[in-house]
């Protein structure tokens, strides 16, 4: 019987890094195949090919080379010969590009984003076991439908709930509000439960300059007010509690609102939305009657991928309300 067949996508990251003595640091010089070649196992698996996106650590990789990776990973995906797909990237924004294929790429494939603490050329990275993992889920026919997946460290997670929690920790990965989806072993993959709210938007392009704001204690409207000189795209605004402000924040969103700039409010707590309980001027209800936006369950960073997408589609308040409504 064939062995299903997984493309590897490339597009640097920690996992692909290494030691340079020149600069005195690491960086993501190792190419795909390399990756593939530390971890014969994977033959036994799949039958592996392998494409090289980019070769960047995730910090620099920009909006446009995520959205160019939707494009390249549904080319792949079209061969119907092909089981799925696995994309090493940088932890560091990995939840992002998850989020942005996941909203966009509308395959019923699995594509699965991995990656690793440790660099490539460390005698104990975390690299080739996460990568093995992923193969392992990508070939796997359970993970059918279930979108875009995060994988490392032998849990699963969904690309809408996935959030990096800690720095250095080989277990960096957490949900949010649901819980991870799944483990992988060396035994197999299994699952726990199905993502839900999953929503896919059409789009062509993403509007690129959507910018994300954090309240803290006793900070001012500065931000919001370059935003607003600046005709963003959006905003998206990191509340405190259930999704509140302070009264610069409160002004400087309404003032945004008037100017026709979608304005997204999410809390900055680890779990839980944005809620209307309160009544002062800056509280989430509040804005909301001035026409901002609750980004539900999805973290302040998930809203801004969401926005960026959801505005190539539509700029219509209540249709935008719509969509992070089900999302």
């Amino acid at each position: 019987m064939p062995k299903p067949i997984v493309w590897i996508v490339g597009t640097g990251g920690t996992i692909a890094s290494r030691y340079d003595p020149k600069i005195g640091g690491v960086v993501a010089a190792a190419s795909t195949e390399e990756l593939i070649a530390a971890v014969p196992e994977l033959r036994d698996i799949a039958e592996i090919h392998a494409v090289e996106h980019s070769k960047v650590n995730s910090p620099c990789i920009d909006t446009a080379t995520v959205f160019a990776l939707r494009d390249t990973l549904r080319k792949l995906l079209a061969d119907e010969k092909v089981a799925g797909a696995v994309v090493t990237h940088g932890t560091a924004t990995l939840e992002e590009t998850a989020y942005m294929i996941d909203i966009t790429l509308g395959a019923s494939k699995p594509v699965v984003v991995t990656g690793s603490q440790r660099d490539f050329d460390e005698k104990d990275s975390d690299g080739p076991r996460n990568l093995l993992y992923a193969v392992k889920i990508a070939a796997d026919p359970a993970s059918v439908e279930r979108g875009v997946l995060v994988a490392l460290g032998g849990e699963i997670h969904s690309a809408r709930e996935a959030v990096k929690s800690h720095t250095y920790s080989i277990n960096a990965f957490t949900s949010r509000d649901a819980g991870r989806i799944g483990m992988v072993s060396k035994e197999g993959v299994i699952y726990f439960s199905r993502p839900e709210r999953r929503v896919h938007l059409e789009v062509d392009h993403v509007k690129t300059n959507v910018q994300f704001v954090v309240m803290t204690q006793g900070s001012n409207d500065l931000l919001l007010r370059a935003c607003i000189q600046n005709r963003v795209d959006g905003i998206v605004v990191d509340g405190v509690g259930a999704g509140n402000l302070n009264l610069p924040f409160y002004h400087g969103v309404c003032d945004a609102l008037r100017e026709g700039i979608p304005v997204v409010i999410s809390s900055r707590h680890l779990a839980g939305p944005p809620h209307p309980s309160k009544g002062y001027p800056g509280s989430l209800r509040s804005v909301v009657e001035h026409g901002a936006i609750s980004a539900g369950y999805l973290s302040g960073v998930k809203a801004r991928i969401l926005l960026m997408v959801a505005l190539a589609h539509t700029r219509h308040r209540e249709e935008l309300r719509d969509i992070f409504a089900r999302a």
